[in-house]
């Protein structure tokens, strides 16, 4: 379970989420929504620990998270990054638990600070799904999923298996955090946050 309580984000003098507070349950679907640059991942980074609050708090399972003890939490977590392709290695890697060394590096990848060497080679929107969908199986023992804009280079069909695989998990009591503009995800999420509507 995330708890968001009063939260107050802010990118130098710019707020982009202020006093913001909802309960990401286990077993139920929660959507960050809202349009571009409304901050969802941003907030999506404040939530995993890379960024902190500017007021008010992030809470894993009661336990309060900060960018100091943020590595713990994200061993809970499974993180799908708006560039998927940034998880390509495991599509041909043995099949063995990642090392630190690469996990490291991937939840790195997304710190605005870090920039990456080499842009990641595009994947078809099949290999996409199939990507998303290895990532989460095979992260038996991680309780929280979230997700960047998990269909945004889904068709229709492709993003219909996105949901039935995201659903799968709230079935077994995970809990589901995505950040996504797709209507075809938003309307079959559990609760539906939207960033335009909270107070600026």
């Amino acid at each position: 379970m995330l708890e968001v309580k009063d939260a107050t984000i802010a990118i130098g003098e710019r707020t982009l989420v202020e006093g913001l507070s909802f309960i990401a349950k286990d077993g139920a679907l929660t959507c960050l929504t809202g349009s571009e640059g409304s901050g969802k991942t941003t907030f999506i980074r404040t939530l995993m620990g890379f960024l902190p609050v500017k007021e008010g708090f992030v809470s894993v399972d009661g336990e309060l998270l900060t960018v100091r003890s943020s590595h713990v939490f994200r061993t809970m977590m499974v993180y799908l990054p708006q560039q998927i392709q940034l998880l390509t290695h495991q599509l041909t890697a043995p099949k063995a638990p990642v090392c630190k060394a690469e996990e490291y590096a991937v939840w790195n990848a997304v710190v605005p600070s870090v920039e990456l060497e080499r842009e990641p080679e595009p994947l078809s929107p099949e290999d996409i799904f199939l990507l998303a969908e290895r990532t989460i199986r095979e992260a038996v023992g991680r309780q929280i999923i979230i997700a960047d804009e998990p269909a945004a280079h889904l068709s229709p069909e492709l993003t219909l298996r996105m949901i039935t695989l995201l659903q799968e998990q709230t079935a077994q009591g995970k809990t589901v955090l995505i950040a996504s503009r797709r209507p075809q995800i938003v309307a079959q999420a559990s609760q539906v946050i939207d960033l335009d509507k909270t107070g600026k």
